[in-house]
């Protein structure tokens, strides 16, 4: 029961977490764009830039002409983690769980180009042994947090006014086997934490 409750507070927890202020511990090289958002590398080119050898894990997101940035993984035990370094996304552990594969980014950094993201759009993922997936955006949802500074806030829908709560909205995002979401901040109001904003893609059915 201990166990139980402890993932149920993961879960209610998990979006405040990802608009929380993380102190940078270090320093990492990203690969970054231009400032008009055009890409500073081939997809090839950036494939081979981020592989590892790894085959199983993800290294790399490609949208052309918007953000070329690598992935990196959450510390073992820290599920609130997300890279606090620019064009460098997150890849979220309690997602895989799931089945679907998270990525977070803070809304001042990798997150606002999620936000330039439309229904239809391809993107790419890399992986360490340089195997390359594409996937095409199928949902953008956009939720307000009802109190932006709580862990436990419940979450309205802008597209139909549902609320749900926290532990709802996190089901209805991630359990999703083999999409890809990626999930920022929606800052208006001059509240950083005031909104979320999920993109979802599914793999692309063209080869």
């Amino acid at each position: 029961m201990a166990l139980k409750s402890i993932r149920t507070f993961l879960l209610i927890s998990f979006i405040a977490l990802l608009c929380s202020t993380i102190i940078p511990a270090g320093n990492v090289h990203a690969l970054r764009t231009d400032s008009n958002g055009a890409d500073q590398f081939s997809l090839d080119t950036f494939g081979r830039l981020v592989q590892n050898g790894h085959a199983g894990q993800l290294r790399g997101l490609y949208i052309p002409e918007i953000l070329t940035a690598p992935i990196i993984q959450q510390p073992t035990g820290m599920d609130g983690f997300i890279s606090p370094w620019q064009n460098v996304v997150t890849q979220f552990g309690l997602a895989s769980k799931l089945g679907s594969t998270g990525l977070l980014a803070h809304t001042d950094l990798a997150g606002k180009s999620f936000a330039l993201l439309h229904k239809g759009q391809e993107f790419y993922l890399t992986y360490g042994n340089g195997q390359i997936s594409t996937f095409v955006v199928t949902e953008i949802f956009q939720y307000q947090a009802l109190e932006p500074t709580s862990p436990s806030t419940s979450f309205i829908d802008l597209a139909n006014s549902q609320i749900l709560t926290s532990s709802e909205l996190f089901t209805k995002i991630y359990a999703r086997p083999g999409q890809v979401i990626l999930q920022t901040c929606i800052n208006a109001e001059n509240k950083p934490t005031w909104g979320r904003l999920f993109v979802i893609a599914e793999p692309s059915s063209i080869k």
